[in-house]
């Protein structure tokens, strides 16, 4: 037994029930025998250190069992200058590191080396990360994710990257290789989406629907397939990608369906005075074989759709495009027969998901604040609600507003809106004491203003400490935001 291994042995029974062990021989054991303490506790402690540091100190390494990496490749981007690397330790795990790294990116920069590790961490946490820090992680980055697969969402990686990364690590793979070449993004998902499980291929889909662009039609055999999948999520997204791509068979089937199913009516006189066309429902009555691979009950069952339900569902599952196609009719027409129908809501969703500009600027007099429909119609519609709610002080309006538009927000509304949470948090002594939606708003805020948005007049002598705090703590995030912006040299915006 060594004496390290008496130590132990020693130390587990006591030293009141066991005597100290004697050093044995050697250079080790002199040294050890030199230790001593007023007490055999500390002894027993002080020697078993000195056995511990000589153990570590004089293992011989274990033999590399492959041969060493190749080194890392040359860099081609030039590293972040100190005056914007500054700034990455302060914003490290904050709602500011997307734009460090965004702005790093646009001045065709690479993060500083050292920095890497915790780079590719946040990004392993936090998804929507990694397509901002991919750019910016230069050769040695991406060399430094292959040795750690919870890093292997990054490009390259070498033939067997996909096979080797996690659920979410393919879906970052397929999102770099789209944006650099789309066309091999889309060999990449005919090749592996069959094989996938469930969770990737839920995952591949949606980034496929953050990014679906009217080319992708060449994927409809693939996506098609899939709306018998056996994940019911997984048919959900396929069909939502059949529906946004305008010229699917999908689109077509549903646009027939539509124009059996609504009969437009001759206008009489009251028609013709106020250009209303009325419209009857006319439910085809034969079988209906795509009708479940489409996402409709079977026609046959007891679960089968009323003809007005079955209007919502067209409305809101098929391509605004080939919906007018189907009955030749303008935005206008077809705004009206789903307002008689109550159904303004399901072909409003339709116009938000496909982005349809003239249908959301046809629906905006019927539902003028809706959220999202201003997002996509005309910007001076948008601003002008934006500035409605600012001069109502209304939380919700604002967040439904400014909460979907990426920044930075036009200078005025900015500081129309510091001005109202100047007003509002005065009285304040806690977070959400002064409304959850407002904190939200200050939230957004602090992120999304722009940087030189002028600040809001001093809070009052008798504002509570907690108001006083919490506005220097924004106004100091927006004078942070500044001085970064110029340091990545974007002046003064």
């Amino acid at each position: 037994m060594s004496d390290h291994d008496q130590l132990l042995a020693l130390a587990l029974v006591g030293t009141a029930r066991g005597k100290l062990p004697a050093p044995g021989p050697g250079a080790l054991g002199e040294a050890a025998a030199r230790i001593t303490r007023p007490d055999a506790e500390g002894t027993l402690l002080a020697r078993a250190a000195l056995y511990a540091l000589a153990h570590a100190a004089g293992r011989t390494p274990d033999p590399a069992d492959d041969a060493p990496p190749a080194p890392a490749p040359a860099e081609t981007l030039p590293e972040a200058p100190e005056r914007a690397a500054r700034h990455l330790p302060l914003v490290l795990g904050t709602p500011l590191l997307p734009e460090w790294l965004a702005l790093c990116a646009q001045a065709g920069w690479r993060a500083p080396p050292a920095r890497l590790p915790e780079l590719l961490d946040a990004a392993r946490h936090d998804g929507s990360l990694r397509p901002l820090l991919i750019p910016v992680l230069g050769e040695r980055g991406a060399w430094l994710a292959g040795f750690n697969p919870e890093w292997r969402f990054t490009p390259g990686g070498g033939e067997d990257a996909w096979d080797d990364a996690t659920e979410a690590g393919r879906e970052a793979l397929w999102r770099g290789v789209r944006a650099r070449d789309p066309q091999a993004a889309r060999d990449l998902l005919t090749a592996h989406l069959p094989t996938e499980r469930a969770g990737s291929r839920k995952r591949l889909l949606g980034a496929l629907l953050d990014t679906l662009t009217p080319d992708d039609l060449i994927l409809e055999p693939l996506l098609d397939t899939l709306t018998t999948d056996r994940s019911e999520e997984v048919r959900t997204l396929a069909r939502m990608a059949l529906h946004r791509l305008g010229a699917s068979a999908q689109n077509a089937r549903n646009a027939a369906r539509f124009a059996a199913l609504v009969q437009l009516g001759t206008p009489g006189l009251l028609g013709r005075l106020t250009g209303q066309t009325p419209t009857t429902l006319t439910r085809p009555t034969g079988p209906d074989e795509h009708a479940v691979r489409d996402g409709l009950p079977d026609p046959t069952g007891k679960d089968a759709l009323s003809a007005t339900a079955l209007l919502a569902h067209l409305l809101e599952h098929t391509h605004p495009d080939a919906l007018l196609a189907a009955l030749d009719i303008p935005p206008a027409t077809l705004v009206r027969i789903a307002r008689q129908h109550e159904h303004l809501s399901a072909l409003a969703d339709n116009a938000v998901s496909t982005g349809h500009l003239p249908l959301a600027a046809a629906l905006l007099p019927d539902l003028p604040t809706h959220p999202f429909l201003l997002q996509i119609g005309p910007p001076d519609v948008l601003a002008a609600a934006q500035a409605q709610a600012l001069r109502d002080r209304d939380p919700e309006r604002l967040l439904a507003l400014f909460g979907p538009q990426p920044g930075p927000w036009p200078v005025e509304h900015g500081a129309a809106l510091l001005d109202a949470l100047r007003d509002r948090i005065q009285a304040a002594h806690y977070d959400y004491g002064w409304g959850y939606r407002w904190v939200q708003l200050r939230d957004l805020a602090a992120v999304n203003l722009h940087p030189d948005t002028p600040y809001p007049a001093p809070l009052p002598p008798d504002a509570t400490d907690y108001a006083h705090r919490t506005l220097t703590e924004l106004l100091g995030t927006l004078e942070l935001r500044k001085q970064l912006w110029r340091d990545f040299g974007r002046g003064r915006g």
